[in-house]
Order: structure tokens, then sequence, then C-alpha cells
């Protein structure tokens, strides 16, 4: 388990790399603001092209879902009494820390416009992804008041390709 857990903590912090970098090099926070839309002549607008939108900029999500997972089968539940309270408030914590960032300017990270796109939040998505997903045998109630809105799922595609 501890393994897992710091290949998590590894993945959680890839995204800071974008904040750090620039700060120990001594370069503005936010380099990428000089991009010009459409422009990859630059080194600035190619990276900046290159982190928004190739896929490979996206793997640690995918690994994280992956590590999420596998997480999930393997939180002993042994003790109820430790596991199923903090299973319980794992979603509605993660989705009050995703409020505060993205309703207080105070909260957000740095260089918010291309790291949050990166997931600079991704501590606080998988709380509510881990939340919401429960364990094997332990649904907690926020995933049952979620489960009602289930009927929905037939319009999703449908409203993902109207998009």
């Amino acid at each position: 388990l501890s393994p897992l857990i710091v290949t998590m903590l590894g993945i959680c912090f890839l995204p800071w790399l974008l904040v750090l970098v620039p700060l120990v090099a001594g370069n503005d926070l936010y380099w990428y603001r000089d991009h010009a839309f459409g422009d990859t002549a630059d080194p600035v607008d190619f990276w900046v092209v290159v982190l928004k939108f190739n896929p490979l900029a996206y793997a640690h999500i995918f690994v994280l879902g992956m590590c999420l997972a596998r997480l999930r089968a393997l939180v002993p539940r042994t003790d109820p009494t430790c596991v199923e309270p903090l299973m319980q408030v794992m979603a509605p914590l993660g989705y009050v820390g995703l409020f505060l960032v993205f309703c207080f300017p105070a909260a957000q990270p740095p260089a918010a416009k291309l790291s949050s796109r990166l997931s600079v939040l991704l501590p606080f998505q998988s709380m509510v992804l881990l939340g919401l997903a429960g364990l094997p045998g332990f649904q907690p109630k926020v995933a049952e008041w979620a489960s009602k809105l289930n009927f929905l799922e037939s319009y999703s595609y449908a409203v993902y390709v109207n998009q």
C-alpha cells in the first residue's frame, strides 16, 4: 500500500513543476501569457501548445486514475470504524476544496490558467472520485444521493456530442 501512496503523491506533485521550474529559473511565473493564439514560432508558443494540447501532458492523470482504482481495492476493510467515516467525508471535502479554489481568487493556485489545466487540483479531484466510488461493499451517503441522478446518464452522450 505504501509504494502506491508514494506513487500517487509523486503524480500529484508533477503539475506543480509548472510552477516550481519558472520560480527556480528566476522566470516569470506567468510566462505563458506571452503566447499568441495560433502561433508556434517561438519557444513560449510551442511549450504552451504542447502543455495544453499534447496527450502526453495529461498521462499522469490517467495513471493516477489507475492508482485510485488500485487503492480502492487495497484499502483494508478490517476496521470499518476508521475507514467508513473517512469515506463519508472524502467527496464533500474534495468539493469544498474545489469550490474554494474556483470561487475565491486568494485560494487559486499560482499560474492558475495553465497549472489548473494540468491538474494541480488532482488531490481534490481524487477525493471526489474516491469518495463517490466508495469501497467494495460500502457506498457513502453522498454517492447514494448522487445515484438518484442516474436517469440522466442516457442524456450525457447527446450533450457531449452537441458541444
